[in-house]
């Protein structure tokens, strides 16, 4: 894609491309996506129907949450966990069942009233500014979040520092490598840009900021001192709750919302077979680091003590 250099990717470094669509910057390089959109995350900032969200996005997501505890328990037991944008609670209603002590943040202070009603102990803010300073956790979950947050790369440092030593890093996310990505950039380019604005999300309190490769994640997260260790495939839209899905942005038309259930109703069978649009990757927080320094501040304590009895 040709543009004008842009920002400097988060992943590599390379003067990113664009701006596509008057908003979206693409590395030539690494192929990361970012974008230069408003963020007001205010109560009635945009025009979304709460009850159809949440209507549209529990079943897919309950089913999603639990594969994420599925291998989270694969990897160790259940302990301490914080679950970033908790919104309604759901994730943190299936990781108390499965044994762990949850604590939720959420910025929007209605929904997180909302879970604070499920029983949850939530705070209202941003991470990590919002946490008590000396918080650790055995795991730190971000649920469609990781995405919205315009420093992603500061936001996984931040998630290293709050690990606990050997804990647990999942992010559960869109991916620029799924098909209904590629096909909407392609639809863009040839000037329908709808299905492209809204995976974006352009135009909502908290739109999408960045589309990540998994591969991108993964080096992002290395250099946050997070190591890699599981990465799955997730559905990303079912029948059930589709429509919904499509309606709770009233600013798209009857017509356009019922074009798109038909499209994606006929499509899903095909979409099954092709590279998912929501990746899991869980990280686990690389102590070799702060080993090396240890190590090498004790070597040179040892040097000094030497040379002081010379």
């Amino acid at each position: 894609m040709r543009g004008n250099a842009g920002p400097a990717c988060p992943v590599c470094a390379t003067p990113m491309r664009g701006p596509a669509g008057g908003f979206r910057y693409d590395c030539p390089a690494c192929g990361h996506a970012s974008a230069t959109l408003p963020v007001a995350i205010v109560q009635g900032a945009c025009a979304l129907r709460e009850d159809d969200r949440e209507a549209a996005l529990e079943p897919l997501r309950r089913r999603n949450f639990e594969t994420v505890l599925d291998r989270l328990a694969r990897l160790q037991p259940p302990g301490t966990l914080l679950e970033v944008g908790c919104a309604h609670g759901w994730f943190l209603d299936a990781a108390s069942r499965r044994g762990y002590r949850v604590h939720g943040l959420e910025p929007d202070a209605p929904i997180a009233a909302q879970a604070l009603r499920r029983g949850h102990e939530v705070t209202t803010g941003f991470f990590p500014a919002a946490l008590p300073v000396d918080a650790r956790y055995d795991a730190i979950v971000f649920n469609d979040v990781l995405e919205h947050l315009p420093d992603p790369a500061g936001a996984l440092r931040e998630v290293r520092n709050r690990l606990a030593r050997g804990g647990l890093a999942a992010f559960n996310l869109p991916s620029s490598r799924g098909a209904l990505y590629r096909i909407a950039c392609a639809l863009r380019a040839l000037g329908w840009r709808a299905p492209h604005d809204r995976l974006w999300q352009v135009g909502f309190p908290s739109p999408h900021l960045s589309y990540f490769r998994p591969e991108g994640l993964a080096r992002m997260a290395q250099a946050a001192g997070l190591r890699e260790v599981d990465r799955v495939a997730l559905p990303s839209f079912a029948r059930e709750g589709l429509w919904q899905r499509l309606r709770y942005d009233a600013r798209a038309g009857l017509l356009a919302r019922s074009l798109s259930w038909l499209a994606l109703t006929l499509a899903l069978p095909l979409l099954r077979a092709l590279p998912s649009d929501i990746v899991l990757a869980i990280f686990r927080r690389d102590d070799a680091p702060d080993q090396r320094r240890a190590d090498t501040a004790g070597s040179r304590s040892a040097a000094g003590a030497t040379t002081a009895t010379r």
